[in-house]
């Protein structure tokens, strides 16, 4: 049963999340079904009136709730994860505001906040500056062992970081402030030179994104001088 899972084990461990059940209807309007997400994935949350709210998804999903929109504020944002690491929503969503609807985003408060680009000028990006998770294959120093890694771009010294010449061509070696990589290391080396990463890094940044996957980049070179396969470029939105 899911009561059985180890919620305060998993909070201690590696989350500080908020964990969201609730009913969502399937797109053809038929049956309800259970979800569940975190509360990092919310937008916002909004009153629709009559004793009901609504949770505005960062993907764009819309989630009525049977339930005061302070009172849904309140579960969301103000619950202490160690007493109450799960907000159950499934009696208060799916048939039971079957008639409800959460505005659509072209008349939610996002939408009507956002400036109008000037003629001849490009869109203004938010200034955003949240936590980059990297996917990479690092490299055993002096050998030809790779392995993929995820690395947090916080945990990087980014005074650090320089490119070289390795067995297969242009490096980049990434030093960690802390911890090691999967060989050990403190420093991460990669298959790909400096410039490209830190100008594929850069721009994520600039878009704002949550994740960078760079393996095709990084992925093993074959040791015996063979040519190196063409990377794909990332998904940069």
């Amino acid at each position: 049963m899911t009561d059985g899972f180890k919620i305060a084990k998993r909070l201690t461990a590696d989350a500080e999340d908020l964990i969201i059940r609730a009913q969502v209807r399937d797109a053809d309007g038929g049956a309800c079904h259970a979800v569940t997400f975190e509360k990092s994935r919310i937008d916002y949350v909004t009153d629709i009136g009559e004793g009901i709210s609504g949770i505005a998804l960062k993907t764009g999903a819309r989630i009525a709730v049977a339930m005061p929109y302070e009172e849904l504020e309140r579960k969301i944002y103000f619950s202490d994860l160690r007493d109450e690491p799960v907000l159950d929503l499934r009696a208060v969503t799916g048939d039971a505001v079957k008639s409800a609807k959460v505005p659509d985003p072209a008349k939610d408060f996002a939408a009507a906040a956002a400036p109008a680009a000037k003629d001849g000028y490009p869109e203004k990006k938010p200034f955003l500056d949240k936590p980059l998770r990297i996917a990479l294959f690092v490299r055993q120093s002096g050998e030809q062992n790779f392995q993929m890694h995820f690395v947090i771009d916080s945990n990087i010294n980014w005074a650090g970081v320089e490119g070289d010449d390795g067995k297969n061509g242009k490096i980049t070696k990434i030093p960690l402030r802390r911890g090691q990589g999967p060989f050990g290391e403190d420093t991460l080396i990669i298959d790909m030179p400096r410039a490209a990463f830190m100008e594929i890094y850069n721009r994520a940044k600039f878009d704002g994104l949550d994740e960078l996957d760079l393996r095709d980049w990084t992925r093993r070179r074959d040791p015996d001088n063979t040519p190196a396969p063409k990377p794909r470029a990332p998904d940069l939105g």
